[in-house]
């Protein structure tokens, strides 16, 4: 299978930058903030400007769970109107595709009156042979180069954790990407913080746990997959550790400066980089050009209608375990417009975050997302 074909479907659909600005960012509205205390002079529909939006759909039932949820956070005051984003689709427009047409000498007859560009997909390869896909409605590059060796077998020890992430910001940065239309970059997962931990807890890597640690760096695919568990030392047989020879770094997708969330209470990634653990070189991966979204106030939640929302476990229904909450915050919650499908919006939202033990006394980081427009 090529490439190109293979990372496709690694890749996460997400909203982020290009360039760099040549003149002071302007203000933008904080989420659940009024538009006219932010943007006064700017031409807006400032109330109801788009007309009817999207209902939040209602959250997915979960028949004989008996979950709970005790908020130990305090909830942020809500205004009485709330900011609404609307993005359009990165497709070119009926001028734009005039442009671009007239670009390729196609004549404007040929294209029609009032054209609807239904794809839009440029491929090209660049001096370093890395071979390039743009999707112009979902504003997605995706990039990967076939003459960089991918290294399946495992290796003995990773670059420093900070030393990959800084190489994966080299690397936006040179392609002109705009750092500032993402949130912190992390690995996932992080092996040298696993190491560092199994370690301190005097544990090691046994032949079971290397064997999961070869499948996953042989993979052509290359699963996000989490690190194994590790015996006692002292009740194991200890072999030389190894870990995998890719390491991933993702970049969350931010709009103002606030993160952007699915219902389940997953993070809608702006960027994914596969990097060589030994040097450090980007292999392959994608990242999603920002769209200029329009802003219009619609009326918000009141907080008592947010907390009983929050407290049944929000878009996510009733936690199957008893969820603690520790933060809420202020972040945006995505929704696709089921009738017209080049429009989405992100509703400002109020975004829980905490613990999860479930029956088995197990326990995981949660979330839940309670969209604030009414």
């Amino acid at each position: 299978m090529k490439h190109l074909g293979l990372y496709s479907i690694l890749i996460s659909l997400a909203v982020l930058g290009m360039g760099c600005p040549l003149a002071p960012p302007e203000a933008t509205p904080q989420i659940a903030e009024p538009i006219e205390q932010v943007l006064p002079a700017r031409p807006i529909a400032q109330v109801r400007g788009f007309g009817e939006i999207p209902k939040v759909p209602s959250p997915k039932l979960r028949p004989g769970t008996k979950g709970s949820v005790q908020v130990n956070a305090l909830l942020p005051e809500i205004p009485t109107t709330v900011t609404v984003l609307r993005i359009k689709s990165g497709n070119p427009a009926p001028a734009e595709l005039r442009n671009l047409g007239a670009a390729f000498n196609i004549p404007g007859e040929t294209i029609g009156v009032a054209p609807q560009t239904q794809t839009l997909t440029l491929q090209w390869i660049d001096d370093q042979n890395t071979h390039w896909t743009f999707t112009g409605a979902e504003r997605n590059f995706v990039f990967t180069n076939p003459t960089k060796t991918i290294k399946t077998n495992p290796v003995a020890q990773w670059m420093t954790s900070n030393q990959l992430i800084d190489a994966a910001r080299s690397f936006l940065t040179v392609k002109g990407v705009n750092l500032r239309h993402l949130g912190p970059p992390y690995l996932e997962p992080d092996w040298n913080a696993w190491w560092k931990n199994e370690q301190e807890l005097n544990h090691c890597m046994d032949q079971a746990a290397r064997a999961v640690v070869r499948t996953v760096s042989a993979s052509t695919v290359l699963l996000h997959a989490a690190p194994p568990s590790l015996p006692a030392a002292k009740n194991a047989h200890c072999v030389t550790p190894e870990f995998p020879s890719r390491a991933v770094v993702q970049f969350n997708a931010t709009q103002d400066a606030q993160g952007i969330f699915n219902s389940d209470g997953s993070s809608i990634k702006g960027a994914t980089l596969y990097l060589n653990a030994l040097t450090g070189e980007v292999l392959f991966g994608s990242f999603t050009q920002p769209a200029d979204p329009e802003r219009s106030d619609y009326p918000g939640l009141a907080l008592e209608e947010a907390e009983l929302k929050l407290a049944q476990g929000g878009q996510g229904g009733t936690p199957n375990g008893d969820v603690t909450i520790d933060a809420v915050t202020f972040e945006w919650f995505k929704i696709e417009d089921q009738v017209d499908t080049t429009t989405a919006y992100l509703y400002p939202a109020l975004v829980g975050t905490g613990t999860i033990t479930y029956p088995d006394k197990t326990t995981a980081p949660y979330r839940i997302i309670v969209p604030l427009v009414k």
